[in-house]
């Protein structure tokens, strides 16, 4: 496999971008329909608790049936506040999260109408971060069956407990909380990036089964 092909979620989970750290080209779905109950909205983080979900609020409307590009961020609450306040408590010790956190708390400070450009605009940021290449390809029209160079992971990566086992190698990195609640798999890859800080990218690579052909 060369390339890999998936949906843009809200802060990804870690197994995503492993195949990305080695060496492969990262496809975004982009002309799919919304899908509820999935990373597109949410994401997972380590609390004092376990693992806590953040969720954006949408727009009202059936949701399920629109392009993913067309759905709306709702904004009569204050989300974004919430959801920087309870990464701030869960990462706050981490020990990379003062070299991110400025320029984080500025991206929590912006009004995005749209998911998609809002997860779009948080993806590149991360993939800098981690030092990963961030020139994405984003599919033009849907096709249920991508060229056999092309890892479809569309259906089966939705992040969280939906670990594909074929890219997730069990690999331990240092975690907040890690003394109450052992090493939690799956989270968003903005756990692994305040708690391993330059490492990341190679623990990355470490996790990836699949090598380019």
């Amino acid at each position: 496999m060369t390339s890999y092909c998936t949906h843009l979620h809200y802060w990804p989970a870690v197994q995503l971008l492993a195949p990305l750290a080695s060496g492969q080209s990262l496809i975004l779905e982009s002309c799919d329909h919304y899908q509820k109950k999935s990373g597109r909205n949410r994401c997972a983080i380590l609390s004092s608790f376990g693992p806590t979900l953040l969720s954006i609020p949408l727009k009202k409307g059936k949701h399920q049936q629109m392009p993913y590009q067309d759905v709306r961020i709702a904004w009569d609450t204050p989300w974004s506040r919430t959801h920087w306040r309870t990464i701030r408590s869960c990462y706050g010790r981490a020990p990379f999260y003062e070299h991110f956190a400025e320029d984080l708390a500025k991206l929590y400070e912006r009004k995005v109408n749209f998911l998609w450009d809002w997860n779009l605009e948080l993806l590149h940021w991360l993939l800098r971060q981690l030092q990963l290449p961030d020139q994405l390809t984003c599919t033009t029209s849907w096709v249920p069956r991508l060229p056999a160079h092309t890892l479809d992971l569309r259906h089966t990566a939705e992040g969280g407990d939906d670990t594909p086992d074929l890219l997730l190698r069990a690999i331990p990195y240092p975690q907040v909380f890690s003394d109450r609640h052992g090493f939690t798999p799956g989270l968003s890859a903005l756990d692994l990036l305040f708690c391993a800080g330059p490492e990341a990218r190679m623990i990355l690579r470490r996790m990836n089964r699949i090598e380019p052909e």
